[in-house]
Order: structure tokens, then sequence, then C-alpha cells
């Protein structure tokens, strides 16, 4: 019959597993909805991948092909004008472009200033401010330039790249992490922005198709 033993004390993380007094335990699964929790062989912990998804490596060619492909990618809709769901990519970008840069000056921040900071507060309000930021920008588009809930899902596409794509190629280039690590993080900012601006996004379309409906005309009598 197996038996289960309470092991009580401050649990510490190493690179195999956590540790309570010397004696190996269980890591508590702190992830959101369940996902992930793991820990990759170089220590850093997952919230959405498990830890065996792909090797705990880096590989510079991969990692560097596909941060140009991308560069290129959109370099080529702007050069092109292509329209995805009807809107080029000015259209997308330009009506915002200050909470676009916002964005970017919060990444920034994060990394120069936010991870020295003693307060772990400042992290957590810098992220506040552009997840403030891009809830702002699905609104104003779909109120003032029209947009349809696809010019919503690609916007949050968007967002995912310029945030998210910005942190983890700063952590890949500049901290030496792995691909298993840029990825797993990549997925997570990307599922947080797609729920808020989906959601943002579904209300404020909603809002607006119920202002613009017309009345039915009321019959004399």
């Amino acid at each position: 019959m197996a038996r289960v033993a309470y092991v009580s004390g401050k649990i510490e993380g190493g690179s195999d597993g956590c540790y309570v007094g010397g004696q190996k335990v269980d890591c508590p699964n702190n992830s959101p909805f369940g996902l992930g929790g793991e820990k990759t062989q170089s220590g850093t912990e997952l919230d959405i991948l498990p830890a065996n998804f792909i090797s705990d490596t880096r590989n510079d060619a991969l990692f560097n092909g596909i941060f140009l492909a991308v560069i290129v990618f959109f370099a080529l809709l702007v050069l092109f004008k292509v329209k995805i769901f009807g809107k080029t990519m000015v259209e997308y970008l330009q009506p915002i472009w200050y909470y676009v840069l916002i964005c970017l000056l919060v990444v920034g921040w994060q990394y120069l200033f936010g991870l020295e900071a003693e307060s772990r507060w400042s992290l957590k309000i810098s992220q506040w401010i552009w997840e403030l930021a891009i809830t702002l920008s699905v609104i104003q588009l779909v109120r003032k330039n029209n947009f349809n809930f696809g010019n919503v899902f690609f916007l949050a596409l968007l967002f995912s790249l310029i945030i998210h794509g910005t942190k983890v190629s700063i952590r890949y280039f500049f901290y030496d992490k792995t691909l298993l690590y840029v990825l797993d993080r990549f997925l997570y900012g990307t599922l947080l922005i797609f729920i808020i601006i989906c959601f943002v996004g579904a209300a404020a379309l909603i809002i607006a198709r119920s202002k613009n409906r017309k009345p039915a005309d009321t019959i004399g009598g």
C-alpha cells in the first residue's frame, strides 16, 4: 500500500526538481490553467509546454532564420500593401502607433531597469500598462476605424509579435535562453494577449453594432 508522507518547510527549486530540507518533493504547479509548471534541465520554469516538448537547447540558425523570416514577411506586407481581412498593415498600426510605442518602451524598461528593481510591483505595473495600451487600441480601432472580428484577431497576432516577439528575442540574444524556454514564454504571452484583445474586441463590436442598429419604425394608427 502506497504511503504519502507530509514534508513541511520552504520549497527550494533546483535544476533537477524541488527540495524541502534536502528531501526531493513534487514541484507545485503555479502555472495558469494547470498547464506546464515543469522545470527544464537548465532550471527555468515553464508555463505552457511540458519539459520534454522539444530539446532544451539553443539553435542559433533556427532562431535567427525564424526571426529574419518574420521581419521580411511583414516588411513585404507593408511594401506591397497586402490587405488582411480588408485592411493593410498601415491601417492596422498607423491609428494606434503611440500605443505600440508605449508597449515597446515598457518592454525596454522591463529589461533595462525592471528586472533589477527590488520590488516586483514595478514589473506588475509595467505589465498592466501594456495591457491597458492594447485594450485602448482595440477599442479605438473598432469604434473609429470600422474593424470587424477578423481584424481584431489579426491585431492580437500583431501585438503578440510586437510585445512578446520582442521579449523572447531579448531573452534569446542577450540572456542565452533555450528554444524551449522562449517558445513557452511566447505561447504564454500570446495566449494572454489573445484573451484580452478578443474579449475586449468582441465586447466593443457588440456595443458598436447595438448603437448603429436603427430602431424599428412604429406603425401609426
